[in-house]
């Protein structure tokens, strides 16, 4: 199976932003695809992994998704 990065930052979104969980992405499917290892806490900036989730759906004009990603970036850092 081919590398999709699409799905990657789907998949990536999903858990940054809370609407799955990584144990529930496992139940669904087979293979999952991320920018981060989940096994790992992600630290706002220090990890530039909403930024990078955000700036792929800003280049494909998925606006919704940017904002999402950015208020779930905000959420973290302040927890």
């Amino acid at each position: 199976m081919a590398f999709n990065e699409h799905q990657c930052m789907i998949d990536s979104y999903k858990l940054l932003t809370g609407k799955e969980t990584y144990t529930q992405m496992l139940e669904h499917r087979e293979n999952v695809y991320l920018v981060f290892n989940p096994s790992v806490p992600v630290i706002p900036m220090e990890d530039d992994v909403y930024d990078s989730v955000r700036k792929y759906f800003e280049d494909i004009e998925d606006y919704e998704k940017c904002a999402e990603i950015h208020w779930a970036k905000c959420k973290a850092k302040n927890s």
